[in-house]
């Protein structure tokens, strides 16, 4: 998979530690201690440490060890109630610190706290926590990066010969995005795709309706974020609406939209509602035995990603590998945008 060779070449070239809130689990201990044997990285689980010293023992090789944190610990702990407190102060909202040091001892939050300091790079967690939750802790404790308007989810979609890779977007996040909301996620979602692909998106804007075809208001709101995607990124290849055939079959494309650049060739697919993307994903990766690689989370002020429960250990590694590369790549964004502005 060229995603995943690409990630091992960022991540060796910035080692960083990443992080595991939902560590008491044996998928999380296999991956963290692959993680360490490549040198890729430096995980650190969050947990109980009896516990996972315990998992440690029953999957891992004799001598090896992980780097653990357990947020119930009196030192972290304390770090971290201060700091929710001062966050939640800077907000106009009066916490005891009683209350934060109950708040903190949930793995979630101690977990974004950790992130936040830039302690890691990025944080891996859903494997037992819900969506929801995992989204409430990076939203509540990150929130969105600097200039962004909106946080959105999306899949690296990996076809089973590993040579094409697609992102769905958004899977995550957003039940009814806007169009303005459409437009910050296709832009959003092409910037991750030339980063970790090396290639140009294209990006395809999709609807029951090609250029049309059919007259909605549905319909109206792909138009119009396609308006507003080309008013801010008059580079960017993105069309639309488009129904998924015309977006990814050449021929139909032609047919369809016989103008279009990104008919017939659309790597980037950004869907008009949150239930049509979740529905596409899981169709791609269950009837066309696609790698559905995330939820990855686009658009916070900090690494911090989603795993599906019903993951295994190879998932595990694969979104912390991808995670990192993504907030390291986010960074040197950052980094150049500064200087340009300097």
């Amino acid at each position: 998979m060229r995603i995943i060779e690409r990630s091992i070449a960022i991540c060796r070239q910035q080692p960083s530690t990443v992080l595991f809130p939902d560590g008491e689990d044996p998928r999380v201990i296999k991956a963290a201690l692959r993680l360490r044997r490549e040198d890729v990285a430096m995980p650190l689980v969050l947990g109980n440490p009896r516990k996972l010293h315990e998992m440690l023992r029953q999957v891992g090789k004799q001598g090896e060890a992980l780097d653990v944190a357990d947020p119930a610990a009196p030192e972290l702990l304390a770090r971290n109630a201060q700091d929710y407190q001062a966050l939640m102060t800077a907000r106009g909202k009066t916490v005891s610190a009683q209350e934060a040091e109950t708040i903190v001892r949930c793995p979630l939050t101690a977990g974004c706290l950790i992130v936040r300091r830039d302690e890691a790079l990025a944080g891996i967690a859903g494997n037992i926590s819900s969506t929801p939750d995992v989204m409430r802790a990076g939203l509540r404790l990150l929130g969105p990066a600097p200039g962004t308007r909106t946080v959105s989810g999306f899949f690296f979609m990996i076809a089973p010969d590993g040579k094409q890779c697609f992102i769905y977007a958004d899977v995550g996040v957003i039940p009814e995005p806007t169009p303005e909301q459409l437009a910050d996620i296709s832009i959003s979602s092409a910037e991750c795709y030339r980063h970790m692909m090396q290639e140009e998106p294209r990006v395809a804007l999709l609807s029951f309706s090609t250029k049309g075809s059919a007259k909605h208001p549905r319909v109206d709101r792909v138009r119009q974020a396609l308006d507003l995607v080309r008013a801010r990124d008059p580079q960017l290849a993105v069309d639309g609406e488009l129904q998924f055939d015309a977006a990814v079959v050449p021929e139909i494309g032609k047919t369809k939209a016989p103008d279009s650049k990104v008919a017939g060739k659309a790597n980037v697919f950004i869907f008009p509602s949150l239930e049509a993307g979740n529905i596409a994903y899981k169709m791609t990766q269950r009837l066309g035995n696609y790698t559905a690689l995330g939820p990855l989370l686009q658009g916070l002020g900090g690494g911090w990603h989603d795993l599906s429960r019903g993951c295994d250990a190879d998932d595990v590694y694969m979104v912390a590998l991808v995670g990192m590369a993504l907030e390291i790549e986010r960074q040197k964004t950052q980094r150049a945008a500064a200087h340009n502005n300097n």
